[in-house]
């Protein structure tokens, strides 16, 4: 969930990593990596010829590092077409800070770790088809889920830099504190001087996995058409290098049949997150420059 900090720039919390090889933009296409394997795209360029350079932001259970063995949703979508497309996925560790600049800059060809689509961003680089939403989840101990359940209570958290935290403020008034981080918005809600803790679904549910008596809820599901990051929620993708179309063209087909064969859904349910996260609009909601 591109910390919604750059959601207006684009991103999730901040992350840690550092930017990777120094690789020149068009150093090959697929189709010489492997002469036992066919790729379902002939010619894609990509910037070392046979690899697909990838940057990794950490926000599990979307992306991790792994101190040099990366799992997550997202890692398994992009292994998947590179699989199918005969490259081999080199993986760097990136932030949000310097993912568009890596490649931009011809030294990676995707990045990856819940990236919103935003105008903005679509300035320097290119992205691949939706691969899920960036929610607004409600973590309380009274099992809320929906806005209207929020208005109720005497205070809720969330964390500022969020797209909804405008409408949330209109509709809360002084009952809504913001925070810096989820670090910050946690401690509160745990030690009982918050209602609820709204923050991006997906890091949610790995917070409070174990929290005994708090439910996580994915406010999407019951839109309230009050907050515009709700009715028209940010989609993550991967952004890539811009005008690469043989990459976009491979990229888009092995995301949407992901989608369509419901390998996104399990990836997402075998995470604990709803499967509602997966369905994102026919065309894809491209956040505008505020």
């Amino acid at each position: 969930m591109t910390m919604h900090k750059l959601k207006t720039t684009g991103a999730l919390a901040a992350v840690v990593l550092a930017a990777g090889l120094g690789l020149t933009a068009c150093g090959g296409s697929s189709t010489a990596s492997n002469s036992n394997c066919t790729p379902k795209h002939q010619g894609i360029q990509t910037v070392a010829q046979g690899k697909l350079t990838i940057g990794v932001i950490d926000i599990p259970p979307f992306s991790s590092y792994n101190s040099g063995k990366p799992n997550g949703i997202d890692i398994a979508i992009v292994n998947k077409i590179a699989k199918d497309e005969c490259l081999e996925p080199v993986y760097q560790q990136a932030t949000y800070a310097d993912a568009v600049q890596s490649i931009s800059g011809g030294n990676i060809d995707l990045a990856l770790g819940t990236i919103d689509a935003t105008e903005k961003r679509l300035k320097a680089v290119d992205f691949s088809a939706s691969t899920y939403l960036d929610g607004m989840g409600i973590a309380s101990k009274t099992g809320a889920t929906t806005v209207a359940e929020l208005e109720k209570m005497k205070k809720v958290g969330t964390i500022d830099g969020y797209l909804w935290v405008e409408d949330l403020r209109k509709i809360l008034g002084d009952k809504l504190v913001t925070y810096p981080s989820s670090v910050e918005l946690k401690a509160d809600f745990d030690a009982g001087r918050l209602d609820a803790d709204v923050d991006a679904y997906g890091v949610q549910v790995l917070q409070f996995k174990d929290a005994a008596g708090v439910t996580v809820a994915l406010s999407n599901e019951k839109p309230d058409p009050r907050v515009g990051a709700i009715t028209q929620a940010p989609e993550a993708a991967f952004p890539m290098t811009k005008g690469n179309t043989s990459l976009k063209e491979a990229l888009d087909a092995g995301i949407e049949a992901q989608r369509e064969d419901g390998t996104i859904a399990k990836l997402l349910t075998d995470a604990g997150l709803s499967e509602g996260l997966g369905k994102v609009a026919e065309k894809q909601y491209v956040v505008p420059a505020s």
